[in-house]
């Protein structure tokens, strides 16, 4: 009888452990469920262009599943539509950086530390926006477009007028590096920064290899015309009005290599050295 007894109560716990645990896989079911239909929500209001929603739709799924192997692509997502369509840059950064902090190995860690940056930028925090990509640099020293990065820190350094750091910025992205167009952004910088600084020699350098090397017209007549000049503040006349006639007019403005022609020649006339 006894034997009866516990044999009947072992074959009730059983039963109860096994309703406990499927209740708990059904539920598990329900709220995994309840978890890809946020991320579908945010997603097909994304498409919809109804972009708070998806936003919104993020920052609930991330609410409720903060450590979730999803969390990080909601962060990034979130983040995306908070930089590029809300314009709410603030929160931008949030999820970015929540995202690099939370997961270092997610697959979208470069694009959000680039977009962070751009965040920055936009909200006209050029010094964090600096630091920001020498962190990409360091994280990601093997990406092909570091260059690229490189010019973007330049230009950053350019807009906050330290010009002694854009100018050695510059000079990284042209460095062992072949021409090409982020090369002849960077010499173009390069030649205007050293007009600047009063340093011809280098700008005529710079203005040289545009106008030696670039496909685009337009790109060599703003060269021809920054290497023109520096030959006249170097009182380098001849060699002045011999690039800008071998220059191609701009078909908007057909006289103006003529006028400077004239306006070099009159210069070389009240130096006395024609």
């Amino acid at each position: 009888m006894t034997e009866q007894v516990n044999s009947s109560g072992t074959g009730c716990r059983a039963s109860r452990l096994i309703c406990c645990l499927l209740l708990a896989a059904f539920s598990l079911l329900v709220f995994s469920c309840r978890n890809r239909a946020l991320l579908d929500q945010a997603q097909v209001a994304w498409d919809g262009e109804d972009f708070q929603t998806a936003a919104d739709c993020y920052e609930k799924f991330l609410k409720e599943n903060p450590a979730s192997e999803r969390a990080a692509y909601a962060h990034f997502q979130a983040g995306n539509i908070y930089l590029l369509k809300l314009k709410q840059y603030d929160r931008a950064v949030t999820h970015y950086v929540q995202l690099i902090e939370g997961f270092p190995r997610s697959p979208d860690l470069f694009q959000a530390r680039q977009r962070l940056a751009k965040a920055y930028v936009a909200m006209g925090k050029r010094r964090e926006a600096i630091n920001e990509l020498e962190n990409l640099l360091i994280a990601f020293p093997d990406k092909a477009d570091k260059r690229r990065t490189r010019l973007e820190i330049a230009d950053l350094y350019f807009d906050q007028t330290d010009l002694s750091q854009a100018l050695a910025e510059y000079q990284k992205v042209v460095k062992d590096s072949p021409y090409d167009p982020l090369a002849e952004r960077a010499y173009l910088q390069i030649g205007g920064i050293c007009v600047l600084r009063d340093d011809f020699e280098d700008a005529t350098a710079a203005y040289q290899e545009v106008v030696r090397q670039t496909t685009d017209k337009e790109i060599r007549r703003q060269a021809s015309i920054g290497l023109s000049d520096c030959y006249v503040r170097m009182l380098r006349f001849e060699d002045a009005v011999k690039i800008l006639e071998q220059a191609e007019p701009d078909p908007k403005a057909p006289d103006d290599l003529r006028r400077r022609i004239a306006s070099v020649r009159e210069l070389q006339k009240q130096r006395g050295l024609q």
